[in-house]
């Protein structure tokens, strides 16, 4: 059986100017998992089976999640679904910590103290459970207060309002920091978290396109907090030696790296420095070529031949630059309006790499390579 990661590694033996990496959101949820594994943090895990009894208890009987919503928690959940099953059980933490006072006063009730509910074994459990266990909500909040920052990471890297490939090193070097801070920095408390996330980073996650990434985010580079210059910049460099094999262009854009370094030409204009943290740095060209492929490239549509395939996607994305020419000359004369003008158009050279990606992988295709190449 071949797993993502082996063919992953044997593509980027095949092809010189090929990065492969593994799904940013999965390998944050696998953190997640190993703090919630009773080898690692038995404490923790015994508070989250705590927490489920809770739960289930109040979403298995349609009456007392009916009082909570009505009565206590003005119309909002304990369960909060997340975009992965382990971020799911810190935030449903979470929840439980936010309404400890509203679950204490409903166990506490008319309501509920007349219930048959009430004198139902599990009932009693749960009931004092939430009354009388003080070092279960003591271990709530110590657990959402280490698990927050991670989460945070997670949905960063899982949403679509912002590319995380320029944000993603520098976010989980804040989110150790965060954890350190937050445990007050004593060694003994925050270093078994943190050894989690490093062994998982280290091992799975890093790449040198996120040290890349980091390294021409303006928004993180130019900030005077940042420290790790020489860290990042040996990611770019390696990335830059795989991608741009040839040694002409390397030069080249080693020159043009130094200017933007030192904030020499376009790089040091007013405009440019007050932009560093408002532009998308990686709102390329490359991204309309990929949606392009994925209208064409759908599920019902993936038996697709090659050339049938660039085809499509040619007529398509010529289709698309057409009506938006026709726009730009209607308004031509219009010298106020900006609803057409596209800010990322020069950087639209035509050669872009191609990403794609899946929900268990992320892919990166340089420009001398075809990325389907063999898919018959």
């Amino acid at each position: 059986m071949i797993t993502h990661k082996s063919a992953g590694k044997k593509l980027m033996q095949k092809y010189g100017s090929f990065y492969w990496s593994p799904c940013a959101a999965h390998c944050i949820d696998l953190m997640l998992e190993n703090f919630s594994n009773r080898r690692y943090f038995p404490i923790i895990q015994e508070t989250i089976q705590k927490a489920k009894k809770i739960t289930k208890f109040i979403y298995n009987h349609d009456k007392v999640l009916s009082l909570m919503r009505s009565d206590f928690t003005n119309g909002r959940d304990l369960i909060r679904p997340a975009i992965t099953r382990f971020a799911t059980e810190f935030l449903s933490l979470q929840c439980l910590s936010k309404f400890k006072k509203e679950l204490r006063q409903m166990f506490t009730c008319d309501q509920w103290v007349e219930s048959r509910y009430a004198r139902d074994v599990m009932g009693k459990e749960v009931a004092a459970l939430v009354l009388e266990d003080k070092e279960f909500w003591l271990q709530c909040q110590q657990i959402v207060k280490i698990s927050e920052p991670l989460v945070r990471v997670l949905r960063l890297v899982d949403g679509d309002e912002k590319p995380s490939m320029g944000c993603l090193y520098e976010a989980m070097d804040k989110a150790k920091e965060n954890i350190k801070a937050r445990l007050k920095n004593k060694i003994s408390a925050y270093i078994p978290f943190t050894s989690v996330i490093d062994a998982r980073w280290d091992k799975q996650l890093h790449s040198p396109l996120h040290a890349a990434g980091c390294y021409l985010n303006p928004g993180i580079f130019f900030r005077p907090s940042f420290k790790k210059q020489k860290e990042i910049t040996k990611g770019l460099l390696s990335t830059i030696t795989r991608l741009v094999p040839d040694p002409d262009e390397q030069d080249t854009l080693s020159s043009q790296i130094e200017a933007y370094k030192k904030a020499l030409g376009d790089f040091g204009m007013p405009m440019a420095i007050r932009q560093r943290e408002k532009l998308n740095p990686v709102q390329f060209g490359c991204e309309k070529a990929w949606s392009t492929f994925e209208f064409i490239h759908s599920k019902r549509r993936n038996r697709l031949e090659h050339k049938r395939l660039n085809d499509l996607v040619f007529v398509r994305y010529n289709l698309l630059l057409r009506e938006r020419n026709i726009r730009r000359t209607k308004d031509y004369l219009d010298p106020i309006s900006l609803d057409n003008i596209d800010l990322m158009d020069d950087w639209d050279d035509g050669d872009d790499d191609v990403v794609l990606t899946n929900a268990n992988t992320h892919v990166y295709y340089g420009p001398d390579v075809d990325p389907f190449d063999g898919w018959e």
